[in-house]
């Protein structure tokens, strides 16, 4: 009788014990899975932002060939685009509009992606502008260097789904191609011994 007791004494302590371990169990649960979710949101966000990167380089080229000053070249790819480069673009205009030089917007414009790509794009932009250099050729420099990049990115690929393709050919078609082959000889020679 005095455990019974005991326990239903303890019981209100045990619940709230309990509790708390659940509610900090299942933070730490939430608090990793949106760490995870993150990450993964991080890489399709930099996949969008390099398969936009190509295009965006190439009408930057074309514009800053038009007389176009980079800054306005900006704003208009970031005002006619779509998608997250075009995002990031149009908040490098911002920066630019507040006060800040093409330099500082196009640094920001890179550590916001993440990508390679578009830091050594930004960086041969900055080094051009620092040092005076002509600004269509070292575009037009980056836009061969990028279309270079995309190819053999594209190449890679259909290596691999050339590969992926063959699994299916080699452990499915094949074997039964060979079955069908093999199973009248097989067949007709079962019948020709007596089995």
């Amino acid at each position: 009788m005095r455990t019974f007791l005991a326990l239903i004494a303890i019981s209100p302590l045990l619940a709230v014990v309990l509790f708390v371990l659940w509610h900090e169990f299942q933070s730490e649960v939430l608090t990793s899975y949106r760490g995870l979710n993150y990450r993964v949101e991080s890489k399709r966000v930099r996949r969008e932002i390099e398969a936009e990167f190509p295009l965006v380089v190439e009408l930057f080229a074309i514009l800053l060939a038009g007389n176009r000053s980079p800054a306005s070249a900006l704003n208009h790819i970031g005002k006619r685009s779509n998608g997250e480069f075009a995002r990031l673009l149009r908040e490098a205009v911002a920066e630019i509009h507040q006060g800040a030089n093409f330099s500082q917007a196009l640094d920001l414009l890179s550590s916001r992606t993440g990508s390679p790509l578009v830091r050594r794009f930004s960086d041969s932009l900055m080094i051009a502008v620092e040092r005076g250099s002509p600004l269509v050729d070292v575009v037009n420099r980056q836009v061969e260097e990028v279309r270079n990049e995309e190819r053999s990115r594209l190449l890679a690929a259909a290596g691999k789904a050339e590969i992926a393709m063959m699994i299916p050919v080699v452990f499915l078609i094949l074997p039964i191609s060979v079955l069908f082959a093999l199973w009248p000889s097989y067949f007709a020679l079962g019948h020709s011994v007596g089995i």
